[in-house]
C-alpha cells in the first residue's frame, strides 16, 4: 500500500474538508478544519476520496483501534511498543509505523529504514538494502529519526 507523502498529503486534505468540524476563529489561510476525531472516521464513508479499499479498511481499523482505547501514543510507551502496536493492524508495516512515530509522535529514534530516499542518500546514491541501513542506524541510537531528516535532505 506505498503512497507518497504528496498522495497522503491530497488524500487527507479530502478527509478533512468531508469530515472535519471548523475551526474555532476560523484559523489561517488554507487551514479552516481541525482533522477527523478517530470515532468520526471509524463510521465514516470514506469511499469517492481517493482512497483503495485496502487503504480504506486501513484506516478504518486505525481509527476504530485509537477510538476503542486498543492503540496508545501516550508518552510512557517504548517506541517498539507504539511499532508492535500499529503494524497489528491490518495494512500497517514497519515503515508507516516508523513514520507516523517519528512526525506525529515526535519519537526521536523512529528510523524508516526501508524508505528508498533514506536507502539511495546513505549508500551516496545507490541505495543499500534495508538491513545495511538498519545495522549502520544502531550507531545513530537513540536520534536515529534525527538522522532520518538528514538524510532525507542529502
Amino acid at each position: 500500500q506505498q503512497i507518497s507523502v504528496k498522495g497522503a498529503t491530497t488524500i487527507a486534505g479530502r478527509i478533512v474538508t468531508k469530515f472535519g468540524a471548523p475551526l474555532p476563529g476560523g484559523g489561517a489561510e488554507g487551514i479552516d478544519r481541525l482533522f477527523p476525531a478517530p470515532k468520526m472516521l471509524a463510521r465514516a464513508e470514506l469511499s469517492g476520496l481517493g482512497l483503495t479499499g485496502g487503504r480504506i479498511a486501513t484506516l478504518k481499523a486505525l481509527s476504530s483501534a485509537v477510538a476503542a482505547g486498543k492503540l496508545d501514543f501516550t508518552p510512557r510507551e517504548s517506541l517498539e511498543a507504539k511499532i508492535a502496536e500499529m503494524t497489528a493492524l491490518p495494512g500497517i508495516g514497519e515503515w508507516t509505523a516508523h513514520y507516523v512515530a517519528l512526525r506525529a509522535l515526535g519519537e526521536p529514534d523512529a528510523f524508516p529504514a526501508s524508505d528508498l530516499g533514506l536507502r539511495k542518500s546513505a549508500g551516496g546514491g545507490e541505495p543499500v538494502s534495508t538491513a545495511a541501513l538498519q545495522a549502520m542506524s544502531q550507531a545513530w541510537r537513540p536520534w536515529r529519526g534525527y538522522a532520518a531528516l538528514a538524510l532525507w535532505t542529502t
